[in-house]
């Protein structure tokens, strides 16, 4: 049976007794490995949505933008993925189409739709190149993925905005102020529909106390002009939406902008789309790390979260809304690190681990390692 939303929100609950859960005796299990064995036995039945309107898993990650936009044939990863996953993991992905998701956001009150708005505005430390009524679309968004959660049971959710709502344009409105909205109710959701990073994200909170993951591109750090020195080792990780309760029982602030695609011909001073940014704390560990599903195998590294409107020119308004710059701790040999400062190498990653990853705040390899032993998940890097 598939896990409600409810039952998930008193999962995250439960992941913090298991790290108070103490084991005395020489031999018997270590708390690390209990959490990943209890993780793992709680996945079985999980549902996760994606809501898209082809038949491409990771599209994306897996053939670039031709994965979704070049009607691109369905192939043996596309065919298998799904069990794969419920075999690997014990995870059921459900598919979505837009018309599913089109009916219920016309089914939100407007005056629900306004009212979650005005708070979003509320707490937004700013709201900067949009308005009122740029903010009322995502909210309707927001409840319609609440109800698609409720009626599959489901306990995390992606969306494709980059076929659904950049082009061609079926759904208008943007993920990132659900994003932020559901990371309130520690349930996992990011854009694009890509699938490994929210069972990423899904497990990652299962195995922490509940924190939630930023998915988003590796940004090649070159192409942001440092104020100084170029920092060193560093990765620059940026979307358009991230969760502001990276920290457990913290929200961290945001402010409310226009979206990275807002200058294309086809949006008007009608139709901003919305993005955040969130204010990430520095100086803290984090931990990137994928899943790669279909090949049984987790990518790993640690790190240390920079402040990077200190560290590059007008960092806030270049590329993706939210970025988050992680300095590694063990660069050597590190597959994420740009190798050429006009390329970054995540482009060469097609096929494998995509361009996108997770970063979650805290060092959260050895609960990663020992979930994959259990899995059988293969683990690289993870210094």
């Amino acid at each position: 049976m598939g896990l409600s939303m409810p039952v998930f929100a008193v999962m995250a609950g439960v992941v913090v007794s298991w790290h108070a859960v103490a084991f005395g005796a020489a031999g018997t299990e270590s708390t690390s490995a209990a959490e990943a064995r209890a993780v793992l036995d709680r996945l079985k039945g999980v549902r996760i949505i994606s809501i898209q309107d082809h038949d491409k898993m990771n599209g994306i990650d897996q053939e670039g933008m031709a994965g979704v936009w070049g009607n691109s044939p369905i192939n043996e990863y596309d065919r298998n993925y799904r069990r794969r996953l419920k075999e690997s993991l014990g995870i059921e992905l459900i598919v979505v189409r837009s018309d599913e998701l089109l009916a219920e956001m016309a089914k939100v009150a407007d005056e629900d739709a306004e009212r979650l708005a005005d708070l979003w505005i509320r707490e937004a430390t700013e709201m900067k190149n949009v308005k009122r009524s740029d903010v009322v679309r995502p909210a309707r968004l927001y409840f319609a993925f609440k109800k698609l959660l409720k009626k599959y049971g489901a306990a995390a959710i992606t969306y494709d905005s980059a076929t659904l709502t950049l082009r061609p344009q079926k759904v208008k409105a943007w993920t990132p102020l659900a994003i932020l909205e559901l990371s309130k109710e520690n349930i996992p959701c990011c854009c694009q529909s890509h699938i490994d990073c929210l069972v990423t994200q899904t497990i990652g909170s299962m195995l922490s106390d509940g924190r939630q993951g930023f998915v988003g591109d590796v940004l090649n750090d070159w192409a942001f002009p440092p104020i100084a020195d170029r920092p060193q080792n560093v990765i620059v990780i940026g979307h358009c939406g991230a969760p502001i309760t990276p920290l457990p029982n913290r929200r961290i602030p945001y402010l409310i902008r226009d979206h990275i695609h807002s200058d294309k011909p086809w949006f008007g001073p009608d139709d901003i789309p919305t993005a955040t940014t969130v204010f990430w704390p520095a100086d803290e560990a984090a931990t990137v790390v994928k899943m790669d599903v279909f090949r049984k195998k987790v990518s790993l590294y640690t790190g240390t979260v920079l402040d990077g409107d200190t560290l590059f020119d007008d960092f806030a308004n270049r590329i993706c809304r939210n970025k988050m710059v992680v300095q590694l701790d063990h660069p050597d040999g590190c597959y994420l690190l740009p190798s050429d400062p006009k390329e970054g190498a995540f482009r060469n990653w097609w096929g494998s681990w995509g361009c996108h990853q997770v970063a979650f705040y805290g060092d959260l390899v050895e609960p990663f390692r020992e979930f994959a032993a259990r899995a059988g998940f293969e683990v690289v890097g993870g210094h």
